[in-house]
């Protein structure tokens, strides 16, 4: 294996410039570097590949049978590696449109186009439920997705806790039997609702498992509420909403972590266009604002990671 492969491309670039020259000279000037420099450059390659690619002479320089060979591919992946760049300058320059989960606060996605803009990314957020974003990545009508995922496949995510509209629940974590302690002023116990980001089978399921140890009914866990009326009930009844710290930050919720469970919202992000991972990745803290994961002080600091 080449050690590098920028130093593979530019031995390749040499390599061609002289061969379709005939000149050391002239294919120096080709490859914008001195002539000594192309020599090295061929003569590593020579070394890698273990064989002479180029006869030397006072009067030109000729191709051997592994040169002649070797030629129409080195320049079809030169050409290839110039067609890229092409393609992701031209991608770039267009921008990227993201699909992140419904409902973020509007300034989370101010501050998130700013950190992919720090990371050299363009993009437009477009805002879609799990199963729609997944769908529009593959009619390509989306760049690139967050998608949820299984916590072992985790590339973005934050804790989930419990926001509440008081701070009557008292300690550092909500245990789930507080809100079976704990009715309303209307007679009903609280519930704790779900977003539909979370009504996914590793949060859910270990979740309702965790309010029936603690002793509450299953419609005290309720997936089916929108996140309008969740917060209804959080402000009029003194129910719980499922959330991360920063979308409680964003409604005005106390927020705490849980005590019976450990969960947490977690994304792949899947990309459909030709964009490389290093520079997808690259865009991982502004993709997390979007998602709502982490809070737009973030953006001060791109390479802060508490919400990866």
């Amino acid at each position: 294996m080449y050690g590098c492969s920028v130093d593979l491309l530019a031995h390749l670039h040499a390599f061609v410039a002289v061969a379709e020259a005939r000149s050391f000279t002239r294919g120096a000037e080709t490859c914008g570097a001195p002539q000594p420099v192309v020599s090295r450059r061929i003569a590593a390659l020579e070394k890698h590949l273990g064989g002479t690619l180029l006869h030397r002479t006072s009067r030109q320089v000729d191709l051997t049978e592994l040169g002649r060979t070797l030629l129409p591919h080195a320049a079809d992946l030169l050409a290839r590696t110039d067609h890229l760049y092409e393609l992701a300058r031209s991608t770039m320059a267009a921008g990227l449109v993201v699909g992140v989960p419904p409902g973020t606060d509007p300034r989370t996605l101010v501050a998130a186009r700013r950190a992919a803009a720090a990371a050299g990314l363009a993009v437009t957020f477009s805002e879609h439920d799990a199963a729609d974003r997944a769908s529009l990545l593959r009619m390509g009508r989306l760049d690139i997705a967050v998608l949820p995922c299984p916590t072992d496949e985790e590339e973005i995510g934050a804790e989930l806790g419990a926001g509440t509209a008081t701070d009557d629940l008292r300690g550092r974590r909500v245990h789930l039997d507080q809100l079976r302690r704990t009715a309303s002023e209307h007679g009903r116990p609280r519930a704790l609702h779900l977003d539909a980001e979370d009504d996914v089978p590793w949060v859910r399921d270990p979740l309702r498992r965790a309010a029936r140890a603690a002793g509450l009914r299953d419609d005290q866990v309720r997936a089916d509420t929108t996140p309008t009326q969740a917060m209804t009930n959080a402000l009029e009844h003194g129910d719980a909403v499922l959330c991360t710290q920063a979308r409680a930050d964003a409604l005005g919720l106390h927020w705490r972590p849980l005590g019976d469970v450990v969960l947490r919202r977690t994304y792949s992000v899947a990309s459909g266009s030709p964009v490389d991972s290093a520079t997808v990745r690259s865009a991982f803290p502004a993709l997390a604002l979007a998602a709502g994961l982490s809070a737009t002080s973030a953006v001060a600091d791109p390479t802060r990671q508490e919400a990866l």
